[in-house]
């Protein structure tokens, strides 16, 4: 199978206005949505029930195309194709947590979009905001040569603790063995917030996703739960909370980083 699990750490690091940082061990999948029966197949613990020991179920994603009964891939792609005007033809990957006892719980998920030749061509970031629960995605077409660092305006507000008047810089690497994910907040040539996932990949069988849900037997619980024990901690140390703002649009189109900066290119955990 293309398809993995993927096992390693969330590290989130705030810079300003008050120093906050903190990381947790994570464990998702990253699905080649041609494989999606090859998946349910594979084990007794995965099931679309809703309150099974894992589930997947495609209207947990892009439910403004898909709650209308379209498959994930053309939905992906229908999007794509909204934002770019034409979209990769090739096989496209997801990572994301799998619904874990009937909760499902993604801040972000990302698809990784092949052309037919198998290059990564576009990165689709579905991103949900919290606590308001809506939904916007993010688009960055990729260069063939350039480096996959990408700038763009945020224009979604994620957190009461972070304005929406900022710029995302965000850096990817994915292949057989690793998926490294790097996110930055800017906001007047200042890093403010940092965050990233640093996976390691494990072939996707029976055996290693009963080991998975062993090692992560309610992994939509534990993060909600560290999401507001982490927004207790921020109040606790007096960081300004701003006004939620709703978004315009359902999708912005970022671009490729032409100037690289250190920043960009630090992994978070070694700071």
């Amino acid at each position: 199978m293309n398809s993995s699990l993927c096992r390693g750490w969330v590290i989130h690091r705030r810079l300003l206005p008050r120093v906050h940082a903190f990381r947790y061990p994570v464990g998702m999948i990253l699905l080649d949505l041609a494989e999606q029966d090859s998946l349910m197949r594979l084990s007794p613990l995965l099931r679309p029930s809703r309150f099974a020991p894992l589930s997947w179920r495609e209207s947990d994603y892009l439910p403004a195309w898909t709650g209308r009964g379209m498959p994930l891939d053309d939905a992906v792609r229908c999007l794509l194709r909204e934002a770019l005007g034409e979209a990769p033809s090739g096989r496209i990957l997801l990572l994301t947590q799998l619904r874990s006892w009937g909760l499902w719980f993604n801040p972000v998920s990302f698809y990784f979009c092949h052309d037919r030749d198998d290059r990564l061509a576009a990165i689709l970031c579905e991103v949900r905001n919290t606590p308001w629960q809506e939904r916007f995605h993010y688009v960055l077409p990729v260069l063939p040569g350039s480096p996959r660092e990408f700038a763009v305006a945020k224009a979604f507000h994620v957190s009461p603790f972070l304005p929406r008047e900022m710029e995302y810089r965000m850096r990817f690497l994915i292949d057989a063995g690793r998926v490294h994910v790097q996110m930055e907040n800017w906001r007047d040539d200042h890093l403010v917030f940092q965050a990233g996932l640093d996976l390691r990949r494990e072939a996707l069988q029976a055996t290693s996703l009963r080991r998975h849900l062993l090692a992560f037997p309610w992994m939509s619980l534990r993060t909600v739960t560290a999401i507001y024990w982490q927004a207790l901690r921020l109040l606790f140390k007096r960081v300004p909370v701003h006004d939620h703002q709703s978004s315009e649009h359902r999708l912005a189109v970022g671009h490729c980083a032409v100037e690289e900066s250190d920043h960009v290119r630090t992994d978070p955990e070694r700071r």
